[in-house]
Order: C-alpha cells, then sequence, then structure tokens
C-alpha cells in the first residue's frame, strides 16, 4: 500500500500513541508482578522489524488466565489520566469481540469498526473514536475438549453478532460462515447481550479444570479460532526484546506462535496486503 505523506504521518501518531498505552500496560504489570507477551502482528513486527511492521496500526497482548483476570481488576486503579480500560461487557449493549481493549483518551479518528465509515461507533459513542490496543486471554484446556469449545464458542460468537452495531460480517468469513452466522445473528438479538456473555464465560471456562498444558484463545473472530489452539510451554517463559527504543515481553515459543498463525512468517505478504487493519489514516487528532 501506498500511503500519502499525511497518511504516513498519522500512521507514526497512532503507533507512538499505542506504544504509551503498551508502556502504561507494562508498567503495571512490571508492578504486580504480571506478564504479558507481545502476539499476533505485534509480535512479528518485534521478531522481523525490531519494532512495528511498518503498515501496522495495532497492537495486541497475550496474558495467561491467572494474570489476564488479575490485571481486570487491578487496571481501573492503576491507569493513569490518559487512558481508560473498555471490557467486551461495556459496549452500550453492543457487540465488539470477547476482549477488553485500554483506549488512549487524548486521541480522534475514525475505525474501521464504524457502521458507516462515518464518525460515530457503537451507537454514536464517541469515546470508541480513539486509539486503543487489544488485551486477549489465553485459557486452559485440554486437546480432548478443546474441538468441543470451539464448536460451542462459534455458536455462542454468531448469537452476539446479533448485537453488533453493524451487524453484517467480515469479509474474511466464508460464504457458509457468512450463512450460520445470519442464522445464529437472527436468533442471538433475541437473547440479551448480558445472557450471551455468560454463555461465553461459561464455555471459556469449560476445560481449566482438566488442563493438559494446552491453550485456547476463544476471544477471537469465528475464522482464526481453529489457528488459536496452543501450547503452554510456549509461554513458560518471556524473552526480552527490543521493540521501537524500549524492551518488550515475547513469549519463549515465538516461533511455534508465529508458525501457528502465518506459516511462512520470515517473508513479506504480497504488496496489495500491506495495509492497516483497523484505523482511517486521513484525520488523526493526538492532544
Amino acid at each position: 500500500m501506498i500511503f500519502t505523506e499525511n497518511q504516513q504521518n498519522n500512521l507514526i501518531k497512532i503507533q507512538q500513541a499505542e506504544l504509551k498505552i503498551l508502556d502504561e500496560i507494562s508498567r503495571i504489570c512490571q508492578k504486580h508482578n504480571l506478564t504479558y507477551f507481545l502476539t499476533g502482528g505485534t509480535l512479528l513486527g518485534a521478531v522481523r522489524h525490531k519494532g512495528f511492521i511498518p503498515w501496522d496500526d495495532d497492537v495486541d497482548i497475550d496474558f495467561l488466565a491467572d494474570d489476564y483476570h488479575k490485571l481486570m481488576e487491578i487496571l481501573p486503579n492503576e491507569l493513569g489520566d490518559d487512558f481508560e480500560l473498555i471490557k467486551y461487557s461495556e459496549h452500550n449493549g453492543f457487540f465488539c469481540d470477547f476482549f477488553s481493549r485500554v483506549y488512549y483518551k487524548n486521541s480522534s479518528l475514525k475505525t474501521r469498526f464504524s457502521s458507516d465509515n462515518g464518525d460515530t461507533n457503537f451507537g454514536n459513542d464517541q469515546k470508541m473514536n480513539r486509539i486503543f490496543i487489544d488485551l486477549y486471554c489465553l485459557c486452559d484446556t485440554n486437546r480432548k475438549d478443546v474441538y468441543k469449545q470451539i464448536f460451542f464458542i462459534k455458536i455462542i460468537y454468531g448469537l452476539a453478532m446479533g448485537h453488533r452495531y453493524n451487524p453484517k460480517p467480515y469479509n474474511c468469513y466464508t460464504p457458509m460462515q457468512k450463512a450460520q452466522v445470519a442464522l445464529l445473528s437472527n436468533v442471538g438479538k433475541r437473547i440479551p447481550i448480558e445472557k450471551i456473555f455468560k454463555m461465553y464465560e461459561k464455555c471459556s471456562d469449560l476445560a481449566s479444570q482438566k488442563s493438559d498444558g494446552t491453550l485456547f484463545k476463544p476471544c477471537v473472530p469465528i475464522p482464526v479460532q481453529a489457528r488459536n489452539i496452543l501450547k503452554k510451554e510456549w509461554f513458560q517463559e518471556n524473552i526480552s526484546v527490543p521493540f521501537d527504543n524500549r524492551i518488550v515481553n515475547i513469549p519463549c515459543g515465538y516461533e511455534n506462535l508465529l508458525s501457528t498463525y502465518y506459516l511462512d512468517w520470515k517473508s513479506l505478504p504480497p504488496e496489495e496486503d500491506r495495509h492497516p487493519g483497523h484505523f482511517y489514516l486521513d484525520e488523526v487528532e493526538i492532544w
């Protein structure tokens, strides 16, 4: 993707704001002896580019379940004034995936979650038009039960899609997945979203007492759930690596993790796939 000078400058603004959030999360984790791990494209950027992937506009962080739940309790009282935690159940009755986000308050921009590609998100809630990073929970499970979990989580996710501000599935869904979500979301819109959240939480914890060293990230969208069956041994230790003039944590099994997500992760993707996935770059305000 070719950026205009303005878009390139705005992408840098977004990345710098996300680094402020990451630094804040890192500070709090260090204070409370919690461990985070960069994941997804942020992990790939750390390993391949020693910083952001040049066109990336996102930061993703994994936590093992115990640390994640502790962090959710700690963050509201520990975050600085410039930041805000919004849990997946706090989107004014709308569904915006099953993971929490930390937002940078001193920012304003248009996100790709807007229903009309305009100025509003999630029922005219302007606080959603801010820069954020994603916090993911890795749940303990076992190989025997994890595929049962995926089956039920997909149903629950489809039901929750009935509470999207924009109910249309993402483009990455297969025709079959779109048809399934269309049916489930029609049912789900008749079920209170709070009940669907409870269904999700019960299913996420389905096999935690029978863990065999398998981890599952149930909060991700339907098309990538099967790729998020991971091994706990990959997260037994963290490795410190440089990332844009700071030191960050990545899992000791980062090569296995990247191969699970991206297969040939050492090679750059085709040029047409090199574009930001979360924010529009034409208008970005930071103060």
